[in-house]
């Protein structure tokens, strides 16, 4: 059996079986015969709980079993995993007195559960409900069937339709995308009431979750008013072929709402014929990638909802609760804010909790609604409604992705998470399955793409090359997490409004938020992850914590070093993250033999990293920050993979020439900043090159420079043998003359940023030529001259640029895109300032951007006077509509 990670829904089962799959193979282990008996009842567990935990419903004795279980898999890892620490007594033997007890009374308890799951699984299965879908909860559940005309739906519904009426008699395509609640159907629905009308042959249908495809076809051809014989018995390709054969010489209207895979899609589809009758399509849902399918048929577009704004959202929520016209009564108004802002313009949920507000006046009654109801302590039919509408989304996922998705509750409301943190603390947590071929961070990264990609959570900063670095959570799905969460013992929180931990509950992970102490009869020493964002949290003794994988006290400025004093007993550490007024960390970082990542955040102190460190084998990654003085023997740790926030200025010379020692380094992240330098400053420059390049013919795939000033000196030190492993340079703050020649031999270079003074014909020749580039930015105060602008030709290269970035907020854009030139461009983005780029081209705006053949999307940023937007917007229309392809056009002012 192929074992599979930690996970929400079966627990460290997964982890168990291949550590007793270990223990079995180790020599030297307790022989045994009841270790092989208890992984086999294991397995059956295992495999018990994945079949409940794709149930909706597995019942109250299933929900009860299924958490009794995984807390029972936690147990039997922490007791393995002391077992099998690395010997400290110097006895060359780590088993623990009394451990082939241990086992036979693990397997006693395993074989009952295991005839308690397989009681319950098979009463499912009897029932009929294990893999049947439950009565969908949108059905008959317009968001405005009790609440009269929509509310914020106009400008939407007018862009839908004149996103419909582009096209000409092409067959038309337009997949409105957004999370669940936002009010994709109510908004489909409008569009099909009054843009549909013009269309005789036109039909509405729900797709859902768990599509019954003959159905739905069926249901299509029945509006259509299409007559068959109904005793022929028909698969769905045969119910799309007829469809398709009927609608051939027919102009028709089709809504295809909430549609969940591609796949689903591509045999819908097959019932609509590409006609030249000027026949429209609208789909709904709530994965991007699915839109993307769906709009990618006859050259579509994808229509992204958004939330309602503020002043939508207290029109809807005001004319509920106070009737329409009423205004809201100024002693509720600062409750009313914050509801409001819970809601986040989500319309299904502000529907659902001013429901619960009707004939209620006083503060406190709209308190105790804010502060529960999203916590389960509520019975309103509209919030379960609200609630099951988010679960859909949720039972959808796969284990990996609910636990990952359910970790998200670790985090307080509004928190901005970076991908970087999130990723490794899901590793750390052992919830990232091994995929051949891709590093355990790929995996992850992919997992937080995909939960975007499901409007699931929503994307925050963005880096230069328009990759997501950090998230948020909505408020609404964050209540739902965080409810789900503590319902299954998955987190425990403190300081979390409504939210009370259980007397005596053993803790799993714990999440400090608010300046809460901790209940003094939780039992912490089986705790995997202790999360602390409360500024002034009193910090707990660490002693108390055996068993943990993850701390992260990025959160807490009160951490010194007296808190660290015990460190060393935390033997299963793999994350440690600070954020810290700690002078030094203690020598005993060295018993940390399974920490990967050690991260020094932004404080008002300088820390200093003790040679120790050398002795963690398995740390990989290591983040500091300016003011963090490193060993000279950093060379050292050999397993290092990431480097980032070394101040060159600040370390000795012994440490920067011991960087090269780091064979294994793949992103190297450094700064040079002048203010901090000392008198060997230009020495360390000279070794830091030296280092880098040394590097760059090993595994070096990432370089990123911050220098305040003097760019020019640092890039025309002798770069040689110039670092070709290199696929990500990025240059922030200082800027650069030129591109330096020797970017120009970075054959394997795919990402490139670069901040200049003036892009010239030299450095477009250069960047041309690497083979491999996909994504540039240049940050430039100008691009071309006033003597004459820049043309990009074909003969220049750019072979596989897909993304391209110019310009700055004070740049005089003279750029021109000639015909043949950077051939699979599809984003490109332009800041400039308009009036300085009107005065270099002569009062236009024709970038050429219709010689880009492969464009899909420009983003625009500009500055500029009254006077000159008018001017600027109709070129830019002008721009895009010469476009055969039509890219999409985002202004961003």
């Amino acid at each position: 059996m192929e074992t599979e990670p930690v996970s929400a829904a079966t627990g460290a089962t997964g982890s168990v079986l291949k550590k007793l799959g270990a223990l079995l193979a180790d020599e030297h282990a307790i022989p045994n015969g009841d270790v092989e008996s208890l992984k086999a009842e294991l397995q059956a567990v295992h495999s018990f709980l994945k079949t409940l935990s794709q149930a909706e419903d597995p019942g109250e004795r299933g929900r009860r079993w299924m958490k009794e279980a995984r807390e029972f898999s936690y147990d039997v890892e922490d007791a393995l995993d002391e077992l099998m620490l690395p010997p400290r007594d110097g006895s060359g033997n780590s088993n623990p007195d009394g451990f082939s007890e241990k086992i036979s009374t693990w397997l006693t308890e395993a074989a009952a559960r295991r005839r308690t799951g397989q009681e319950i699984s098979d009463s499912i299965s009897r029932a009929g409900t294990g893999g049947v879908e439950a009565e969908d909860p949108r059905r008959d559940c317009s968001l405005y069937k009790e609440t009269g005309e929509p509310v914020g739906l106009d400008g939407p519904a007018d862009e839908l339709i004149k996103m419909l009426n582009g096209g000409g008699q092409q067959l038309g395509v337009v997949s409105i995308v957004g999370c669940g609640g936002l009010g994709k159907t109510t908004l489909a629905r409008r569009v099909y009431n009054t843009f549909g009308e013009q269309f005789e042959y036109r039909a509405f249908v729900s797709v859902s979750r768990k599509p019954h495809l003959v159905a739905i076809l069926r249901d299509i051809r029945s509006q259509l008013g299409y007559e068959y014989d109904q005793t022929l018995t028909e698969d769905a390709q045969s119910f799309a072929d007829s469809v398709s054969n009927f609608l051939q010489d027919k102009r028709y209207f089709i809504v295809v709402d909430d549609v969940w895979d591609v796949q689903t899609w591509d045999i819908i589809k097959g019932a609509f014929p590409k006609s030249n009758f000027g026949s429209r399509i609208i789909t709904t849902t709530r994965i991007h990638e699915v839109a993307k399918s769906c709009s990618a048929t006859c050259g579509g577009r994808a229509y992204t909802l958004s939330p309602l704004i503020t002043a939508d959202s207290e029109r809807l929520f005001y004319k509920i609760v106070f009737n329409s016209g009423e205004q809201c009564p100024s002693h509720l108004k600062r409750v009313s804010d914050k509801i409001l802002q819970k809601c986040g313009g989500l319309p299904l949920a502000i529907i659902a909790i001013s429901g619960l507000l009707i004939a209620k006046n006083h503060e406190d009654q709209w308190e105790q609604v804010y502060t529960s109801i999203w916590h389960g302590l509520g019975s309103n039919p509209a919030v379960e409604r609200t609630m099951r509408i988010l679960l859909l989304g949720y039972f959808d996922l796969s284990p990996c992705l609910k636990s990952c998705l359910l970790y998200l509750s670790v985090f307080p409301e509004g928190y901005a998470i970076k991908k970087e943190r999130l990723v490794m603390r899901w590793i750390a947590e052992g919830f990232i399955p091994e995929e051949h071929g891709h590093t355990l961070y790929e995996s992850g990264e992919r997992c937080f793409n995909e939960l975007i990609n499901r409007n699931l959570i929503q994307p925050g900063e963005m880096n230069k090359f328009g990759e997501v670095e950090s998230c948020r959570v909505h408020g609404i799905i964050l209540d739902f997490l965080v409810s789900m969460s503590n319902q299954d013992n998955f987190v425990t929180f403190i300081g979390v409004p409504g939210v009370i931990p259980e007397p005596q509950n053993k803790v799993r992970r714990l999440s400090l938020q608010g300046d809460n102490e901790i209940p003094a009869d939780l039992i912490l020493c089986n705790a995997r992850s202790l999360s602390v964002f409360g500024g002034c949290v009193k910090m707990p003794s660490l002693s108390k914590f055996r068993h943990l994988r993850i701390l992260d006290m990025e959160g807490s400025g009160e951490v010194e070093d007296q808190h660290l004093a015990e460190i060393g007993g935390l033997f299963h550490l793999k994350y440690l993250r600070l954020k810290s007024k700690v002078g030094k960390l203690p020598q005993q970082i060295a018993e940390l033999q399974y920490l990967e990542s050690l991260e020094i955040c932004e404080s008002n102190a300088t820390t200093e990293i003790p040679s120790a460190i050398n002795q963690l084998t398995r740390l990989v990654r290591l983040v500091v920050n300016d003011e963090t003085i490193l060993p000279d023997e950093i060379g050292g740790i050999k397993a290092l993979q990431v480097l980032r926030g070394i101040n060159v200025n600040t370390q000795s010379t012994n440490f920067v020439r011991q960087v090269c020692l780091l064979s294994n380094l793949r992103e190297l992240s450094i700064s040079f900043i002048n203010y901090y330098a000392g008198d060997n400053w230009k020495e360390n420059e000279e070794e830091m090159v030296s280092s880098i390049c040394r590097l760059g013919r090993a595994n070096l795939h990432v370089l990123h420079i911050t220098i305040n000033e003097g760019a020019d000196e640092i890039f025309e030190e002798s770069w040689s043998p110039a670092p070709l492993s290199l696929r990500e340079l990025v240059v922030e703050v200082g800027v650069v003359s030129s591109v330096p020649r020797w970017i120009g031999s970075l054959v394997n270079l795919q990402k490139l940023a670069v901040p200049m003074w003036e892009v010239g014909e030299e450095d477009v020749v250069i960047l041309g030529s690497l083979p491999d580039l996909r994504h540039l930015s240049l940050t430039a105060l100008a691009a071309g001259s006033k003597e004459g602008r820049l043309r990009v030709t074909q003969s220049h290269g750019f072979p596989s640029l897909i993304n391209f970035q110019i310009g700055g907020e004070e740049c005089a854009l003279g750029l021109v895109f000639e015909a043949g030139s950077m051939p699979k461009l599809q984003n490109l983005e332009l800041e400039f300032d308009a009036e300085e780029t009107s005065s270099v081209t002569n009062g236009g705006f024709d970038f050429g951007i219709k010689h880009l053949s492969c464009l899909t999307s420009t983003t625009v940023r500009s500055t500029y006077d009254d006077p000159i937007r008018p001017t600027l917007e109709a070129a830019m229309e002008r721009c895009i509509n010469d476009h055969p392809n039509r890219p999409t056009l985002i202004w961003m002012k």
